[in-house]
């Protein structure tokens, strides 16, 4: 027993490291995705507004920030799980693009949604027109729940959004929707009506005509939630599916048509929370309509989701919310150029401000004050628009302070990144450091066998990435869910392994007989010496080349992996800080998942790894047998002589 046990201890203890190892690497993304859900809102203090226009002097001066309203009243509509497949299948919604005899009575827009979804998708940021680098909050894995995100009320808490700006202005507003997005919603802000997800849309229709004729608010949000829970809870060829959608479009006729809501006052937009039909980039595309007053008819136009904030802004007159980073949807605006150019102006000085604010709590220096070029451009840019707007060129506004808006989203982009720079320089030292020390061994060991199991493991390492991008694929979260990329991830790995142990197994004979050379003597466990003696089955080697492989690919896949992710982020492996100051950047995250993740699929197919290489390595031997040649045996076999008789020449 003793001897059976000896003879299989080195199998034991692989088998006990390779399931150590697995057990830390499948639950090395759980970790990591929960560190990085734990981003709470950026504490920023954004200063108020100024006016750049002069309109908040004299008789009929208003407040900084605000403007002249454009629509008694705005409705914005939130349909659960809205796509284009229900603009297009929905009659509602294809009356109001086509209208009668094809003309147009809307406009449309398609919006850029977020890279990954927010914990309640479409409220925090069509509420505050900031992404989640600003109010955290997202979820990587949406619909899988995220226990460390911070809650929609306590984002709306510390983000300014429109509800809060519209109280500012002493607007008033109201909510009708589900129970958990009443729950984000202070109860001071306005009135507010709770119904339960399954609620047809057109009973909470119902609810919202009643209070309009009633009561009415400037600024009403409306959440429908029907269709997305019949499509959730059952399917979407289900009769819970068909009566959703039925419903929904019932009320949204009703929420549409001029004889249940006055549209020459009112401005109705409807639009999604989350979908996933169009895609372009790393980022989804969400349908948003517009119809009434203020509003010009034409074809659809791009822009994010964010947007939608600085429109309803503009068309009500409140000042933009101070965390805004979005622009106004002008080409879907019908607003004379005087009323258009102030509201631009407006919004030019959120964003500055914004800016500022940004760099100020990082730390860093404001790039006029460098006299950088783009930031001085900009500058001057602002004071032409202001003087244009004072001598009534009006029209031209807009193209003079496009490159500003777009430098400010680019500028708090650029202080990211230079935030993370000030400490890659030591990270970088010490990620090349951490990298280096296991190729020392590497070379210290000189064996051609561990230099063959580690290139293999290279290119096993590298393979998965290549399958990944040969589907077609782009390495960001909107590609799959979590989940779905670790099942994925297992099976490329395996691929990828099954490669390795082949190439391994062409090359290691050649790669024995190469080191007997090198190293000028004869195995006699191994090799044939004069017929005496016939090499057993090397089950020690081919196993010893397997523990070289498992090392490879815990280097390649998983060290140098974490190493750069370190020195991108600060965060080793699933090790990261508990509230950062600045959320990742979300490609290297995505990147650091999928090395997780291989590494997972790489440590579960090693379990097997030396039984299937033998039955590999034994099958090569039968069909091409061991390559050697009879001149190599005997270089093999003369060096050793030579050496032996220099030895014997040296003691004598």
């Amino acid at each position: 027993m003793r001897r059976r046990f000896l003879k299989t201890r080195a199998l034991i203890i692989y088998l006990a490291v390779v399931g150590i190892l697995l057990l830390g690497a499948y639950y090395s993304p759980i970790l990591l995705r929960s560190s990085l859900e734990s981003y709470l809102p950026l504490d920023i203090q954004v200063t108020a507004p100024h006016s750049l226009t002069g309109t908040d002097v004299g008789p009929d001066a208003r407040s900084a920030g605000t403007t002249k309203p454009q629509s008694g009243r705005v409705v914005l509509i939130v349909v659960n799980g809205l796509g284009d497949d229900d603009f297009r299948g929905l009659p509602a919604l294809k009356r109001l693009k086509e209208g009668e005899n094809g003309a147009t009575i809307s406009a449309g827009a398609r919006l850029f949604s977020g890279s990954v979804p927010a914990v309640t998708p479409g409220l925090v940021t069509l509420l505050t027109g900031a992404s989640p680098e600003i109010t955290g909050g997202y979820n990587l894995d949406y619909p899988s729940p995220t226990t460390t995100s911070p809650s929609p009320a306590y984002q709306l808490e510390q983000v300014d959004n429109l509800f809060a700006a519209s109280l500012r202005s002493n607007n008033t507003t109201a909510f009708f929707g589900s129970a958990q997005w009443q729950s984000a919603l202070k109860p001071e802000w306005g009135y507010q009506a709770a119904f339960p997800v399954e609620q047809p849309s057109n009973d909470v229709a119902d609810a919202v005509l009643n209070f309009l004729k009633k009561k009415s608010a400037n600024f009403t949000l409306v959440q429908l939630s029907a269709m997305g829970y019949a499509a959730n809870a059952f399917s979407s060829n289900s009769p819970e599916f068909s009566q959703a959608r039925e419903s929904l479009n019932t009320a949204l006729i009703r929420l549409t048509s001029d004889d249940q809501i006055d549209l020459s006052r009112t401005t109705v937009l409807i639009t999604g929370d989350w979908d996933t039909l169009i895609k372009a980039g790393d980022r989804w595309a969400i349908p948003l309509l517009m119809v009434g007053q203020a509003v010009q008819p034409g074809d659809w136009i791009w822009g994010k989701q964010e947007d939608v904030t600085s429109t309803i802004a503009a068309l009500l007159g409140i000042e933009m919310p101070r965390q805004n980073m979005g622009r106004i949807l002008t080409g879907m605006l019908s607003i004379p150029p005087v009323d258009m150019a102030e509201k631009l102006l407006a919004l030019v000085d959120q964003r500055q401000n914004l800016s500022r604010a940004y760099r100020a709590r990082l730390g860093l220096p404001l790039p006029i004050a460098v006299n950088e070029p783009l930031a001085v451009d900009a500058e001057k840019s602002v004071k032409v628009a202001s003087q244009d707007y004072r001598l009534g060129l009006y029209d031209d506004i807009e193209g003079v302070i496009d490159p500003v808006l777009r430098y400010t989203r680019n500028d708090m982009g650029q202080a990211r990144e230079e935030w993370y720079a000030q400490a890659r320089l030591q990270r970088g030292v010490l990620s090349l450091v951490l990298v280096l020390i296991p190729l020392g061994y590497f070379f210290y060991r000189r064996s051609l066998l561990l230099w063959l199991a580690f290139g293999a493991a290279l290119a096993a390492s590298a393979l998965p990435y290549l399958f990944y991008a040969f589907q077609g694929r782009s390495f960001s979260f909107n590609t799959a869910r979590l989940e779905a990329l670790r099942d994925s991830s297992i099976w490329r790995a395996g691929f990828s392994l099954l490669v390795a142990l082949v190439l391994l197994a062409l090359a290691f004979d050649w790669v024995e007989r190469r080191q007997q050379k090198l190293v000028g003597r004869v195995d006699l466990d191994y090799t044939v010496i004069t017929g005496l003696r016939k090499a057993p089955f090397p089950v020690a080697r081919l196993f010893m080349a397997c523990v070289y492989l498992l090392g490879g690919l815990l280097y390649f896949s998983a060290w140098v992996w974490w190493a750069w992710y370190y020195w991108r982020t600060g965060i080793f492996g699933p090790f990261g800080q508990t509230n950062p100051p600045l959320p990742p950047d979300l490609s290297s995250s995505f990147l650091q998942f999928m090395s997780l993740n291989h590494t997972t699929g790489f440590l579960i197919w090693m379990l097997f790894a030396p039984a299937i290489f033998i039955v590999i390595f034994w099958l090569k031997r039968r069909l091409l047998g061991e390559g050697s040649s009879e001149e190599e045996s005997h270089d093999i076999l003369a060096k050793s002589r030579a050496r032996s008789t220099g030895k014997d020449i040296i003691k004598t």
